[in-house]
């Protein structure tokens, strides 16, 4: 009893701290409503078996471990709002393990607690991101073990790699560091592990080299799309989001003042890690760098904060690997983290606030309607892309919708698919059609309206999709 009251007391900030931010991040995450790329997943989970699962995550642009987690979920039932759960699980873990291991003070612990990311875009946003972070955590907390435990390295550089796509750079120069230290200091590392994650990241580079079919996803020689407009963007979403809700007659400069703050950003911090670890470096600079790279050729679908957002978490990591390893920290170094995350800060609230105010997704509402107000066994049409419909489909799994672009009962969008037909045809048993706002109906005569979801004045950063349900005449 006495050892656990020395805890509480030890540990009262951040006891704390991590209790406001689940308070909040529940609060906020029973607003949410799951838009169609947290649907996307889903959907593809439920509808298909392991094989074309694996078949379709080479076009996703991401690795199987979201899909392997989503498994058993779906296919024993659960509602799709145990995708937020299970998001929310991942990053209360990294929250715990930065509050009470991480070698932060207690304001950086807060600032990284209430960043955009962590505090909102990561748990309440189901999607592969929320894995991230406590990948990352593991593997900077247990990274001055790495010769004694080169296993469990291993294992968790394999984690990360499993994330998502922009993180296979962090994990190539790990291990390429992990294996030239162990020759350079005639370190005795066993083989075995070495070969495991030769072959892994083998069958990384197969699965997603020579990507097949028509996909915007990972798009093989994207170089007809300018590379610095696309850096623009990233840049644009990770500092001067929060600046134009604030002041919005400054949108139209908006990319000049990216560029003045993101250039000075970077080579500080990489100037401060040059100056007091080439190691840190070394991992920083190509980190970023292979970030961009893919950013701008290879995987380009438009851009997130959740993927803006991996910036702040790979100088969390190196300024976690930097303060572990030095007990004299750069002023400037700390300045510049500080002020980065103080940024993200500037956007929970409003990302928030329109959260629960707003719906980020018209999908459960037409769902909801359905279920009300019309028979089960109605046939609906989906006109065009069924990405768009996903957030329907995964709140209503036993209805199917005809989709008009594939011709046939679909509720996902395979970017690997050669058989669009285009030819708009309609069962003939259909009673309803589903028609995303994005969507440009010519002949309107064929459909008498009956609802549509609600569509509030906002930013497309908040809200998603809008979506009207027709009668077929």
């Amino acid at each position: 009893m006495q050892r656990i009251k020395q805890f509480l007391v030890f540990n009262r900030f951040n006891l704390l701290l991590l209790i406001l931010w689940l308070i909040v991040v529940l609060f906020t995450m029973f607003h949410h409503e799951i838009w169609r790329d947290e649907a996307q997943a889903w959907c593809i989970v439920r509808d298909l078996n392991f094989i074309d699962i694996y078949r379709a995550a080479r076009t996703e642009g991401h690795p199987l471990l979201w899909y392997l987690i989503l498994y058993p979920f779906v296919k024993l039932g659960f509602p799709v709002e145990i995708m937020q759960v299970i998001s929310l699980f991942f990053v209360f873990i990294s929250i715990m393990f930065l509050l009470f291991k991480s070698p932060f003070n207690k304001f950086e612990k807060s600032i990284i607690c209430f960043s955009a990311g962590m505090f909102y875009y990561l748990p309440v946003v189901a999607r592969n991101y929320s894995m991230i972070p406590v990948s990352l955590f593991l593997l900077a907390y247990f990274y001055p073990n790495r010769n004694k435990h080169p296993f469990f390295y291993i294992l968790l550089i394999i984690l990360l790699s499993q994330t998502h796509i922009y993180m296979l750079g962090l994990c190539v120069i790990l291990f390429g560091l992990f294996i030239f230290e162990s020759v350079k200091n005639k370190i005795g590392t066993n083989v075995k592990p070495l070969v495991i994650i030769s072959v892994y990241f083998l069958f990384m580079f197969l699965m997603f080299i020579n990507t097949p079919g028509e996909n915007y996803a990972l798009v093989p020689g994207v170089n007809n799309i300018i590379p610095f407009k696309n850096l623009i963007i990233l840049i644009s979403t990770v500092f001067i989001f929060p600046l134009m809700n604030l002041l919005v007659p400054l949108q139209k400069y908006s990319d000049f003042i990216s560029l003045v703050l993101l250039i000075p950003f970077l080579l500080i911090i990489t100037y401060c890690f040059f100056k007091s670890d080439k190691k840190l470096f070394l991992i920083f600079s190509f980190s970023i760098g292979f970030m961009l790279f893919v950013f701008t050729k290879v995987y380009f679908n438009g851009i997130l904060y959740q993927k803006s957002f991996l910036i702040f978490l790979v100088v969390l990591f190196c300024y976690w690997l930097y303060k572990q390893e030095n007990k004299q920290v750069s002023k400037l170094l700390a300045f510049s983290f500080n002020l980065l995350f103080i940024i993200s800060m500037i956007i929970s609230p409003i990302v928030i606030s329109q959260e629960i105010k707003y719906n980020f997704s018209g999908g459960k509402e037409i769902a909801q309607y359905i279920k009300n107000n019309l028979d089960k066994e109605d046939v609906f049409i989906a006109i065009g892309n069924p990405y768009l419909y996903s957030p329907i489909s995964a709140y209503l799994p036993n209805k199917k919708f005809y989709n008009t672009l594939f011709s046939n009962y679909i509720s996902y969008y395979s970017y690997a698919s050669q058989n669009k037909s285009n030819k708009r045809e309609f069962p003939s048993n259909a009673e309803y059609s589903i028609i995303h706002e994005d969507i440009q109906i010519i002949n309107k005569d064929i459909f008498d309206f009956k609802y549509k979801s609600s569509k509030k004045n906002l930013s497309s950063n908040t809200q998603r999709e809008v979506f009207a349900i027709y009668s077929l005449k």
